[in-house]
């Protein structure tokens, strides 16, 4: 079996590292957690929890809900043009002024609107940009690409993990014209238990050292660093997959040729 190049065990090392990271963060809050039931502990933190109560009764006064939503989804069409922020904020201001499950809906179809803009937006620029990328980078392609039209599992695997770029793995199954519908559902369902978590945390923001705003965040830390951990799986596996076709490929090459008769020689 070949060995793997530098840039994949780079990239696997850093799906390990940061499952790892995000496992000891979720294991840091727990203890935090734990300490705050100390009343030594949180009667110093309570004194900076009158400001945050006063802004919390701000958000609950506000009038103007439906311009709030209008906002947010201007927010959400922005971010799908550019990457001048990132989704968090987003997710933590609905989650600050909508109750959790307004939050969820509201953000659910703001990334579906966004997966949408994106996926069409990589259909219109065509396959011919990112062939020239992908070229110049063989280990992604090796990973994304599945008989050239994109592969599903590797999508899951990519929307669950938090620092894949969101509208650039859009762009590029929209240059793959994988079915739309097939996209959106599973970039959809993978980014849910992401989206229910921070509508828990940015509901209890103002009180951020609460079991109520802590447990949600430790669910979110554990959740991606399994989603790592599965997408380096899926990224090991696709690998090697791609490399036993290729290998498939050239072997059945080798015996087309030696098989081939040689010419008569000419009299």
């Amino acid at each position: 079996m070949p060995e793997k190049s530098e840039k994949e065990i780079f990239i696997l090392k850093l799906f390990k590292a940061s499952g790892i990271a995000c496992f000891i963060a979720a294991a840091a809050f727990t203890v935090i957690g734990i300490m705050l039931r100390f009343d030594s502990v949180y009667s110093h933190y309570s004194q900076y929890l009158v400001a945050l109560e006063q802004l919390e009764q701000k958000v609950a006064a506000l009038q103007t809900k439906w311009l709030i939503i209008i906002v947010i989804f201007l927010l959400y069409l922005l971010r799908a043009l550019s990457a001048i922020y990132p989704f968090t904020i987003v997710f933590i201001i609905s989650a600050m002024v909508f109750s959790p499950v307004e939050s969820f809906l509201i953000n659910t179809l703001g990334m579906a609107l966004t997966f949408a803009i994106r996926y069409y937006t990589g259909i219109e620029m065509g396959e011919g940009y990112w062939n020239k990328v992908l070229r110049r980078h063989p280990t992604i392609h090796s990973i994304v690409e599945a008989n050239g039209r994109g592969n599903p599992i590797v999508l899951l695997a990519l929307r669950v993990v938090p620092f894949c770029p969101l509208n650039t793995v859009s762009h590029l199954y929209g240059t793959f014209e994988f079915p739309f519908w097939q996209y959106m559902l599973i970039s959809t369902a993978a980014v849910m238990p992401r989206l229910i978590s921070y509508s828990f945390i940015g509901k209890n923001v103002y009180d951020p050292l609460s079991s109520s705003f802590i447990i949600p965040l430790i669910v979110l830390l554990a959740f991606t660093g399994c989603a790592l951990f599965f997408a380096r799986t899926v990224i090991l596996v696709t690998l090697h997959m791609s490399r036993r076709s290729r290998r498939n490929a050239a072997a059945k090459a080798a015996k087309a040729e030696a098989s081939e008769e040689p010419l008569p020689p000419a009299n």
